[in-house]
């Protein structure tokens, strides 16, 4: 008598278009193309394990799950050539050169520059922005809890800056929990758009700030200090330069928690180098090392209380980065 337990009667059922939609949310990390694909898998002629199986030995999910995607850097990895100190004038340079990139996206992708799907393309955004959305929510609750395991809460932490908000994604569920909420980005048109969803989401007491080389952050002090998938667009010397003064606005007791890729295969960068190219207007990836980061703490006189492998979230190249969230704290 065999030990294997039966086989469950309701995976010969038929599938209804919500099966559908879970399916693609389970196992592709994402919504169907349309209401009509859900549609369309549910009227054929299909099992509910029929729908599993087609969408498990689809490319794109056997693709998503490749164990060689998902290896772990090794540990014996080289040291890599990393500038990450630049003069003020180069300081403004790169942040010149980020800012007319990403005011170009902002006007004509501003959500899919956010998150790289093409889902969130222009031409196919309206079906897909609630999902876009609630994206957000799930980013804002896994922050939310990451702070709560320290006792950082929204009310002994009121006062909150993120930087690099794009188009509120994460801003407006922070607004939800936090009193005082302030959204940074160096795009003025990821900012219009952040602020028209503010509006219409009731949360008009936001407030937006326009990062600029003369004012990279709004008025300091600020009791939580944010920033996820943000930095790693940046030159190294331009991430040090901002976590320098985010570092240096936290109240005592305010804690800075942000992520940042700290190694790539084959990268490279040398600022003389770097400002002597053309920039394309492209989306760049760059890194900075861990022993830069904890440096910048300890010049501030930061705890560490968490550092986490964030690999995985971060790029669908995880075998070819290596990304840390951050979570300092100033003494009170």
């Amino acid at each position: 008598m065999s030990d294997r337990p039966a086989r469950p009667r309701w995976l010969d059922r038929k599938p209804e278009p919500p099966h559908a939609v879970a399916a693609y949310r389970w196992l592709l990390g994402r919504d169907p193309e349309s209401a009509q694909t859900a549609e369309r898998l549910a009227a054929a002629s299909l099992t509910l394990a029929e729908l599993r199986d087609r969408v498990l030995n689809s490319a794109e999910c056997r693709a998503q799950f490749d164990p060689m995607r998902w290896r772990p850097m090794p540990l014996d990895i080289p040291a890599l050539e990393i500038e990450s100190e630049a003069t003020p004038t180069q300081i403004a340079a790169l942040l010149e050169r980020i800012g007319r990139a990403w005011g170009a996206l902002g006007e004509t992708e501003p959500h899919w520059s956010v998150l790289t799907d093409e889902r969130f393309r222009g031409e196919r955004l309206a079906g897909n922005l609630a999902s876009f959305m609630a994206s957000g929510e799930t980013s804002a609750k896994t922050m939310a809890a990451m702070l709560a395991r320290h006792g950082v809460t929204p009310e002994s932490h009121p006062r909150l800056v993120e930087f690099g908000c794009g188009v509120g994604r994460v801003t407006l569920p922070l607004a939800r929990r936090f009193a005082q909420v302030t959204g940074c980005d160096v795009s003025p048109g990821h900012l219009a758009v952040a602020r028209d969803a503010a509006e219409q989401a009731g949360l008009g007491r936001i407030a937006w700030w326009q990062v600029r080389v003369e004012a990279l952050l709004p008025p300091a002090p600020w009791d939580i200090w944010y920033s996820h998938l943000v930095l790693q667009h940046n030159p190294p010397p331009l991430v040090r330069h901002i976590l320098r003064q985010a570092f240096a606005g936290l109240a005592p007791g305010g804690v800075a928690l942000f992520q940042v890729p700290t190694h790539i295969r084959g990268y490279r960068f040398v600022v003389a180098d770097y400002l002597a190219r053309a920039g394309d207007g492209g989306m760049e990836m760059h890194a900075l090392p861990q022993e830069a980061v904890f440096a910048l703490a300890a010049d501030a006189g930061l705890q560490v209380l968490e550092v986490r492998d964030d690999s995985h979230l971060t790029t669908r190249e995880a075998g070819r980065f290596l990304s840390h969230s951050y979570l300092f704290r100033r003494p009170a």
